[in-house]
């Protein structure tokens, strides 16, 4: 089981990724969607060189350059972090994207590619963020 499967699932609108190493590009396609742009998963995949063992930052910053966009990857600090910005985790020793959802007083909201919107404390949020974030801009 994950870590995050344990913090309280909520349904809600997100690509949901379709394989295990697929979470960057259906965390970038649930920020370009929101943004209006027609995009989808296996799409954006192929553009930033996806292969089975996931999605380098590079790799999804050029897919979104691709559609049109600005996009930078950076280490940013947790407190700096904003709606739509995709975060690097670090969960159980496995690395996976999320795209940050709100940020509360006491809670982090994630619309997680793997298990939808959930809710995180912030002290947990910052344990498992890497510090690193993709930033995708018109």
């Amino acid at each position: 089981m994950n870590a995050l499967s344990d913090d309280n699932s909520i349904k809600s609108e997100i690509v949901m990724q379709s394989t295990s190493y697929n979470c960057g590009p259906a965390a970038l396609a649930t920020v370009l969607q929101k943004m209006g742009i027609k995009c989808n998963e296996d799409e954006l995949a192929k553009m930033a060189g996806t292969d089975d063992t996931g999605t380098t930052m590079y790799g999804l910053m050029k897919a979104a350059i691709k559609k049109g966009l600005n996009a930078r990857g950076m280490r940013i600090h947790a407190k700096n972090l904003d709606s739509d910005n995709i975060v690097f985790l670090n969960i159980d020793g496995k690395c996976h994207y999320s795209v940050i959802n709100q940020i509360n007083e006491n809670t982090v909201i994630l619309s997680d590619p793997a298990l939808g919107k959930i809710e995180l404390t912030k002290n947990y949020f910052f344990k498992i963020y890497s510090g690193n974030a993709l930033i995708v801009y018109k």
